[in-house]
């Protein structure tokens, strides 16, 4: 059964335009079969799209919006990443552990489609392009994984701060000035450091001449500044 969202009119999988790279290696029956399987949704700003430890029975499609992934242990939580447009969420239950090992919240409204994970497992056998697309997302994310930890592990705060801000502009708003959907305390754990600190940092870059910010809006002024600052010719991902 599909559900409606935002009363939009529902594409079908075959005409919808937002199709990612494995479901574009799919023939007509299979984007069939996907279709008669799957659910559009939408969230509202702080709405769950799924909680740690929730049985998985459907991959996440993100079709509009951001998502944070976060993990809460006792009172702790920390931010994996932020999820938008075009990201899978939920593609490490394909295989192995079944419950979701994160929470994801919408940062934004957002608009997704849920895929049936057991029709998922069936394309992949049935289909090696779109089993080989689905194993370029898994290594994506991992590669991604990597890099956020070389970041956390060996870069001052100044240099986590800037890579953040060269990757928000960069590739997850793909815009500059962009505004901000996440708050400094989400900053701060993205960059493992506490709120107050973000707060300097802000201002510092501020006086610096590097950024202009106006509320939730963040110009970049000095991109090459803030490479210097970086020194890491390739952008963690958050």
């Amino acid at each position: 059964m599909k559900t409606d969202y935002s009363g939009d009119i529902q594409i079908n999988c075959i005409d919808c335009k937002l199709k990612s790279k494995p479901f574009q290696a799919l023939t007509n029956e299979q984007l069939q079969r996907v279709d008669d399987h799957r659910a559009e949704l939408s969230f509202k700003k702080g709405e769950l799209l799924n909680k740690q430890g929730m049985f998985m029975s459907h991959i996440i499609y993100i079709r509009k919006g951001f998502v944070k992934l976060y993990i809460e242990n006792d009172d702790e939580t920390t931010i994996l990443s932020i999820a938008k447009p075009g990201t899978f969420i939920g593609v490490q239950a394909l295989y192995g552990q079944v419950a979701s090992p994160f929470s994801a919240e919408a940062l934004t409204d957002t608009e997704v489609c849920l895929k049936d994970i057991n029709v998922f497992r069936e394309l992949i056998l049935q289909n090696p392009g779109f089993a080989s697309g689905v194993i370029e997302v898994l290594n994506a994310n991992l590669t991604q994984a990597y890099k956020r930890m070389f970041s956390l592990a060996n870069k001052q705060i100044d240099g986590r701060f800037s890579e953040l801000l060269l990757y928000l502009s960069n590739v997850l708003y793909e815009a500059n000035p962009f505004n901000l959907t996440i708050s400094r305390k989400e900053i701060a754990s993205l960059i493992s450091t506490s709120p107050e600190s973000v707060s300097r940092l802000i201002g510092d870059f501020k006086e610096q001449g590097l950024i202009k910010v106006k509320g939730n809006n963040i110009e970049i002024i000095n991109n090459d500044e803030l490479q210097v600052i970086c020194k890491c010719e390739t952008l963690a991902v958050y």
